[in-house]
């Protein structure tokens, strides 16, 4: 669809931040006359559909059957490159959980590590007493968080841990520190994140194609392919 650089319509919602919208509904509009229901489903969408405001029969059916059209297409688009992506992005989706405390004091941090490999110190209590960071006002524990954040040092160590281990003592700038890695949460793809991912690569192709309308360039062809 060519948008008229000249339409007083076009202009108004450009000038307003709300070209973006019209393209996009543009492009749901084009998607949702590919996408055909059976006469009985859509009657049911349509008797089901609430409404405040009236609409045109023609208007109704579309606003009606919009979204499970939408979806029908994510699926059959998307569905064959989910496990892709899954790969690709498991380890951002995965979460730790683990304790730590510091202190500048490398004497301190060795007698507390000491201590609790001895069983004679609980973590959490070390930590709310000695450890120099805000962690301490949770017993030292931090997460859930991607095995990604925080300090490169840290990442690494917390990487090669099991479940349970106590790390170090070791330096970090100016701190001694004591960590153990108390949970890994790994992300298995179920129902609810395999959706998750086919609105992320909707999502990046919906972008693929706005950035291409906007810039007058070809769009991707639109495609309906049921499996």
């Amino acid at each position: 669809m060519a948008f008229d650089p000249v339409d007083p319509s076009w202009q108004l919602l450009r000038r307003s931040g709300r070209g973006r919208q019209l393209q996009e509904a543009w492009l749901e509009n084009e998607i949702c006359a590919l996408v055909p229901l059976a006469p009985e489903r859509e009657a049911e969408l349509i008797e089901a559909f609430a409404l405040e405001l009236p609409l045109q029969p023609e208007d109704l059916a579309y606003a009606a059957t919009r979204q499970e059209r939408l979806q029908l297409f994510k699926r059959a688009a998307f569905t064959l490159h989910v496990e892709e992506r899954f790969s690709r992005t498991k380890r951002q989706r995965d979460r730790i959980i683990y304790s730590m405390l510091r202190s500048v004091s490398p004497g301190r941090v060795a007698e507390l590590a000491l201590a609790i490999r001895e069983g004679e110190l609980d973590f959490a209590s070390a930590a709310i007493r000695w450890s120099e960071g805000p962690e301490s006002a949770q017993g030292g524990r931090i997460g859930p968080i991607s095995p990604d954040l925080g300090h490169p040092e840290l990442n690494e160590r917390l990487n090669q841990a099991n479940e349970g281990d106590l790390i170090g003592p070791f330096p970090v700038g100016n701190m001694h520190v004591l960590l153990r890695l108390d949970t890994r949460i790994t992300t298995r793809l179920d129902e609810a994140l395999q959706q998750q991912l086919i609105e992320e690569l909707y999502a990046e192709w919906l972008h693929r194609q706005l950035e291409a309308l906007t810039k007058g360039e070809n769009m991707d062809p639109i495609e309906y392919l049921p499996a």
